[in-house]
């Protein structure tokens, strides 16, 4: 299965950490956090990655040269951001009607993914879609879920304290070919898989629980958060 990692954004919240650094190669644990994400698609059995660039593209592209795995990797300039559904829809022939998994790039997780796929592979009938979740304590930060008795996402509510859940998103997906009729419905105006996807495809697509600690690390309490746990983790006998 192939695998595309969202890793264009400016990663403004950050602040300095993000002046002259990209996003995607923020540390956490002296290790670039994408470099934390393609090991763990390689470890789950993803044989091609594919990764977006933009924002300080050079660097991106400087760090994967380096890197044992490169010849697995392929990376794809935006000149003009597309949004993560936009750029879904526009890299949809790399996957060849066969399925493959996405996720957003700046965050950190402890669990695999290989029990990702296989959940995928033994979905319900009619699901499109799965989708990695993770509890959360600030659900109005999130996306988050309602699931039905077979794991099927029946409602989402997209940052708002309005939700009566404590599932979040995780923004690490699975799509099958039957997906991709959504994706190329969309308006050009449409170009956010949380907004413009997942309400689209309610009832279609289930869900998969990361068990341990998960973290965006799109801010830097987020970040100090994310250390922490990999130190604890890397101390654990």
């Amino acid at each position: 299965m192939k695998a595309l990692i969202l890793a264009a954004g400016f990663g403004t919240r950050l602040g300095k950490l993000t002046e002259k650094t990209p996003k995607a190669l923020v540390e956490v644990g002296e290790k670039a956090i994408l470099d934390h994400n393609i090991r763990k698609l390689l470890s789950a059995g993803i044989t091609q990655i594919l990764i977006n660039t933009h924002y300080l593209a050079d660097q991106v592209e400087d760090f994967l040269s380096k890197q044992s795995y490169r010849e697995l990797v392929t990376t794809v300039f935006e000149p003009s951001l597309l949004g993560t559904a936009g750029t879904v829809k526009a890299n949809w022939e790399f996957f060849r009607d066969a399925d493959f998994l996405v996720m957003h790039g700046d965050n950190y997780f402890v669990a695999e993914l290989e029990p990702l796929l296989t959940t995928h592979v033994n979905r319900t009938a009619g699901t499109a879609m799965t989708m990695a979740t993770f509890n959360t304590s600030s659900p109005e930060l999130c996306g988050t879920i309602v699931s039905d008795f077979n794991g099927v996402v029946i409602d989402f509510f997209e940052k708002t304290r309005e939700t009566p859940s404590f599932r979040a998103n995780a923004a690490i997906y699975v799509l099958s070919p039957e997906a991709e009729n959504v994706f190329f419905e969309l308006s050009p105006l449409e170009n956010d898989i949380s907004l413009n996807v997942i309400p689209k495809l309610l009832g279609k697509i289930q869900e998969h629980f990361l068990p341990g600690d998960f973290f965006d690390i799109g801010s830097p309490t987020e970040l100090a958060k994310a250390e922490i746990s990999y130190s604890r983790i890397s101390q654990t006998p």
